[in-house]
């Protein structure tokens, strides 16, 4: 149950950072492009749960914009499918994600883009950040269940 929960909130912390239309300038515009590539990520949970996680993710760039397709599996669990988009809001000049849960705003530092996510669910409490940058690609992820108990994750991609 824990496991399936895990693969859920992971699922979702990916997916909540997909984002909606926006406009960019050149320079954002060209940056967004250079993260388009396919990705294949491993990494593990430890803590109160522990078990190996795959994921895929292709990265397309496009008008604006650079699109992703995902697939995440921890074994002996079914895989779960994500999609979305990172832009560059010119409006508000900063990078965003936006899904049903909210807008999650991105930061550059370096040549990278951070987005930085916390949610509270019956599961319990998840934090997690997504490092991107044309050469890599890091998803961290904790979960504090409600009995205080951590589980984490890092998963590291390469193209």
């Amino acid at each position: 149950m824990l496991r399936s929960t895990l693969l859920s909130v992971l699922v979702a912390t990916m997916i909540a950072l997909t984002a909606a239309p926006a406009f960019a300038g050149p320079a954002e515009t060209a940056y967004l492009q250079k993260l388009t590539n396919t990705w294949s990520g491993k990494g593990k949970l430890t803590g109160a749960e522990t078990g190996a996680i795959a994921c895929k993710i292709v990265i397309k760039g496009g008008d604006k914009r650079a699109s992703y397709q995902g697939r995440c599996a921890i074994p002996d669990m079914a895989q779960q499918a994500f999609n979305g988009s990172i832009v560059y809001n010119d409006k508000l000049q900063r990078y965003e994600s936006r899904s049903a849960g909210g807008t999650v705003v991105g930061f550059k530092r370096g040549t990278s883009l951070v987005f930085t996510t916390k949610n509270t669910s019956l599961a319990g409490t998840t934090y997690s950040t997504m490092t991107i940058s044309p050469t890599k690609l890091v998803v961290d992820f904790a979960l504090v269940d409600k009995s205080g108990e951590k589980t984490t994750a890092r998963i590291s991609f390469t193209r």
